[in-house]
This record gives structure tokens, sequence and C-alpha cells, in this order.
């Protein structure tokens, strides 16, 4: 990803934070009868989401290959759809969309890390995505909890802009 190091950095710290919420969420779902089974799937993938938006957006970036994060959101997108949670199949497709249409060398693919590099294929389904998920991050600012979506929909926005 591209960008001022401490817009990096910042965006970093929100998306972990945006999982950490999800993860409270998980750790007392046993406590509250009411809390439906599709709520948890959601948090497990909200959870998986930011932080891959987390490493995707640290300027250190992470543990894991593009290439297993790639199969990783490809596995999200597949369940969400199936579970016809559409909001959550958009975001991991642009997701995977980020990872599959950056660099393609194998050495960017199965190293350790992953690389910051902007210049995406196929540019125009990158601003397509990030007008969709500023419109999202408008629509959830009316909804409770909105300040987990509001994070994750703007910085998706900005990583996808930032990317092209």
């Amino acid at each position: 990803m591209a960008g001022p190091i401490w817009i990096r950095w910042l965006l970093t710290l929100a998306f972990l934070a945006t999982a950490g919420f999800h993860i409270r969420r998980l750790a007392t779902a046993g406590r509250h009868p009411s809390y439906p089974d599709g709520d948890r799937a959601a948090d497990v993938a909200h959870v998986i989401m930011a932080t891959g938006m987390a490493v995707m957006s640290s300027p250190v970036g992470g543990p894991l290959s593009p290439a297993s994060w790639l199969t990783l959101f490809c596995l999200l997108t597949a369940c969400a759809a199936i579970r016809g949670r559409l909001d959550l199949a958009v975001a991991g497709a642009a997701m995977a969309y980020m990872l599959a249409a950056g660099t393609h060398d194998a050495h960017h693919m199965s190293g350790p890390w992953v690389i910051h590099q902007p210049g995406l294929a196929l540019p125009y389904i990158a601003w397509a995505l990030a007008a969709y998920f500023l419109a999202y991050a408008l629509w959830s600012a009316t909804r409770p909890p909105c300040a987990p979506r509001v994070v994750m929909s703007l910085g998706m926005s900005y990583m996808l802009v930032t990317a092209v």
C-alpha cells in the first residue's frame, strides 16, 4: 500500500482495534443468548478481514505470504456468498482482488511478508470497489454499531485508491 507512513500506521492501528472489537464480541457471545450464529460467522470474517487489512496497510507487512492471504480471502468470499452475506462477499473479493491484481512474480507471492507496491491490474475495478465502500461507509454510519464498519469501509476505499 502506498501513502505516508503515518497514515499507514494509523490505519494499521484502526484495523487492529476493529479486529479486537470483533474478537471481544466473539469472546462474550456465549453470555448473550440472543447472539445469532450468523453474527458469529460475520464476526470471524471481520476478524480475518481486519487482520488482513492491518497487514496490508502496515509498513512492516506480516508473516503470511500474499498467496496465503489470497487463499484465505477466496475461501472467505465463497463462504460469505453461500451464506448470503453480500457485504462480506464483496469485501473478501476486494481483498482477493488487491492481492491477485498486484505483483505477480514468484518472489512477491511466496515471500514471508506482504510487499506494498502500487499498480493494480484492471484499475477500474479498484475505482468501482472504492466507490462501493465509500457508499457503504456512509450507509453504515446510520446503523449501530457503526464505528467498526465505517473504519473498515473507509480503510478499504483508501487502500484501493492508493493501490491503483
